[in-house]
């Protein structure tokens, strides 16, 4: 198949969404399917440069006009003639306060003689139970901006990255599947002593004498995560089993993140704290490798969307999920089946030991999911399989 993949940015390592529909498109590419990838308001180009082109890949910048860019990519797509068009769809990526342009309105009109196919990364604010008025407002005005822009693109595939949005798109009217995150890290295999050796190596000195758990926070630190009882729930696992804790963050992990490591440093002299910082991707996969379990700062409900918690997970990493402080106005959720998944309230400390046990082989599920997304596009067009 050739397949379009439209997002808001390219820019690499700086825009998430952007990086993940490379990975995507790269094993789509590697599956036999031809893709282009087209960046819709990229704020990282230079307003004199307009618009940039390589092999593969258009970048259109957010100070080109709506009408500018529509007449683009239109004649990109009459010119390649893709058998799919995927929107990779974040709001905030188009406007400051996530509100859909009537201009990607105007591009989804040029695209609708081809099949389009969504995916939903973000949605709207305002979705969780006792949220303010005025954010509550605000996602109001955003679904209905986005919702307007879904009906006249009129996809006939669509996915989001979780069940809990699947959930608030459904009670709008809107049944989508659910596509789950692939890691964004690349997970390479090492020798469990390797691995062992470059932790040792980062933590310069800091890590504890004898029998101990590592557990490690990758990529940014929520604020609304508060450390203190998942600090204290480990400290009661731990000396049920005679081990020393160390805590490490590997990866940007924010100013509030810093800050927090520096107090639980001061505060908590029985925890090695050890803030590795960003590190090559080898040595970031090795880190996790040597890592016992790993702590998810999202919310519970939203686990499903944090590319931070899949790639420990893609590194066989039992994941805690401390926080349960995020709920959906409209119904109740079935829990992530994933048995390495594990709310903290739904553990005890004494069953903590044979959890970490459940480590899996570490294995990218990137192969896995282009297939399953191509053979949802395929399945969807009518007239029999489309081969690459």
């Amino acid at each position: 198949m050739k397949l379009v993949f439209l997002c808001t940015s390219l820019a690499p390592g700086r825009d998430g969404v952007g990086d993940y529909v490379r990975q995507l498109a790269g094993a789509c590419a590697q599956l036999g399917h031809v893709c282009l990838l087209v960046a819709l308001h990229d704020r990282a180009l230079p307003a004199a440069t307009g618009l940039q082109q390589r092999a593969g890949e258009v970048r259109f910048s957010s100070a080109l006009s709506w009408s500018r860019r529509a007449a683009l990519l239109g004649s990109l797509l009459r010119e390649f003639d893709p058998h799919w068009i995927s929107w990779q769809i974040v709001p905030f990526g188009f406007h400051p306060k996530g509100l859909m342009p009537d201009g990607a309105r105007a591009l989804a009109a040029i695209a609708r003689p081809w099949r389009n196919h969504v995916l939903l990364h973000e949605l709207w604010v305002g979705l969780a139970e006792g949220e303010r008025f005025q954010l509550r407002l605000l996602g109001a005005l955003q679904r209905r901006k986005l919702l307007a822009f879904l009906t006249q693109l009129a996809p006939a595939c669509m996915h989001t990255t979780n069940p809990t949005y699947q959930l608030a798109l459904a009670h709008h009217g809107w049944p989508v599947a659910v596509l789950p995150l692939f890691g964004n890290m690349p997970v390479l295999p090492v020798e469990p002593s390797l691995a062992t050796t470059e932790l040792a190596t980062v933590a310069a000195g800091k890590l504890p004498p004898g029998p101990r758990w590592t557990g490690v926070i990758f990529g940014t630190i929520h604020p609304q995560w508060k450390p203190e009882p998942t600090l204290a729930w480990l400290h009661r696992a731990a000396a049920r089993a005679q081990r020393r804790l160390t805590l490490l963050a590997v990866g940007r992990i924010g100013v509030h993140g810093a800050r927090m490591l520096e107090h639980l440093h001061a505060t908590h002299p029985e925890v090695a704290v050890i803030d590795a910082g960003p590190q090559p991707s080898e040595r970031v996969s090795h880190l996790l490798q040597a890592a016992d379990f790993g702590i998810a700062t999202h919310p519970w409900a939203l686990i499903g969307k944090s590319g931070s918690a899949a790639t420990m997970l893609e590194h066989g990493l039992p994941v805690l999920v401390p926080r349960d402080d995020w709920r959906l106005r409209w119904g109740e959720l079935e829990s992530p089946a994933d048995p390495l998944l594990r709310r903290l309230r739904d553990l005890e400390p004494a069953d903590f030991p044979a959890w970490l046990e459940q480590r899996r082989r570490p294995e990218s599920r990137l192969p896995g999911i282009a297939a399953a997304f191509l053979e949802e596009l395929d399945h969807a067009l009518p007239g029999g399989a489309l081969v690459a």
